[in-house]
């Protein structure tokens, strides 16, 4: 019963060693790069011609990837509501894209120092199991020689 649960946890902190490559961070990457290129596209062909700021995609790619990640230079604004409501949307979006890439990059690292953690309590605990069994092994030794001695008195009675 131990022996599993210790071949478990030490398989599922394997497994969220690697969680920087975890399916879940691939798609993560995919969704925000292409929210961030649809996002600056869309706000590129409603600015072009209004806001003079933005002439160019790549002066809008250059406003969403300030927006999304946060940083927001603020030296390229969009002008027009639409513009606002996608740049909340990058901002919303940056957030929870950093906050899952760092959870999923902690969880990493924390499993890590567990799995280094994990072997020494494991050796102590298998100690404790030995020491354990060796003491139900004595105590059988006794009781079957209490049996013994309680038979050899009920023979003399």
């Amino acid at each position: 019963m131990k022996k599993a649960l210790f071949k478990n946890l030490r398989r599922e902190t394997h497994r969220m060693k690697w969680a920087f490559i975890h399916p879940v961070f691939f798609y993560l990457v995919i969704v925000g790069n292409a929210l961030l290129i649809f996002a600056t596209l869309i706000v590129h062909v409603h600015e072009k011609n209004i806001n003079p700021q933005m002439p160019s995609y790549f002066d809008s790619l250059w406003w969403g990837v300030s927006t999304i990640t946060t940083v927001g230079f603020g030296d390229i604004v969009p002008i027009t509501r639409l513009g606002r409501v996608i740049g909340i949307i990058l901002m919303y979006s940056g957030t929870v894209l950093f906050i899952t890439f760092t959870s999923l990059l902690v969880t990493r690292w924390l499993s890590a120092e567990v799995e280094r953690e994990l072997t020494p309590l494991e050796k102590e605990i298998l100690q404790e199991v030995r020491e354990q069994a060796r003491i139900e092994e004595i105590l059988k030794r006794i009781e079957a020689r209490l049996d013994k001695i309680e038979a050899g008195r009920s023979i003399d009675r």
